[in-house]
């Protein structure tokens, strides 16, 4: 099998799903910010997702305060990390802001599906949504 190439078109982005309660949470944070950088990137990724019922959103999609495996073409190793509200951001503890490039570009991805996505300096980096955690297992015992 040969990989078909396109010429002069950017790779297609892959499809996104948010949850309604995510997709409004972004939509208000992005309201007042300007439109350029990860905010824009963010609004973009807004503008072209596909929102579902809460109760409808199927676990093995990138979402808000969902623990997350993901892999950078510019680094061998697969990191673990949490998409988060700025406010909630702790790069030490692996919170990671919605609002970073990696934040803005993971969101809303399947387990398995990659995005070509713009870093600060503007190059182009792969990101790939290796793996989505359950919730946290304590947390859904007790309710």
């Amino acid at each position: 099998m040969t990989a078909s190439k396109t010429r002069g078109r950017p790779p297609a982005l892959p499809g996104i799903l948010l949850s309604r309660a995510d997709f409004d949470a972004l939509d208000r944070l992005v309201g007042d910010l300007p439109g350029t950088g990860p905010a824009g990137l963010l609004q973009q990724e807004l503008d072209r997702a596909e929102v579902c019922d809460d109760v409808d959103m199927p676990r093995d999609v990138v979402g808000l305060n969902r623990w997350l495996h993901y892999a950078d073409d510019r680094h061998p190793e697969v990191r673990r990390v949490q998409l988060v509200l700025p406010r909630e951001a702790d790069i030490d503890a692996g919170r990671v802001s919605i609002l970073s490039h990696v934040g803005a570009g993971l969101i809303g991805l399947k387990e398995g599906e990659s995005i070509n996505w713009p870093d600060p300096s503007g190059e182009t980096r792969k990101l790939t949504a290796v793996l989505i955690e359950d919730e946290d297992p304590i947390a859904a015992v007790a309710h």
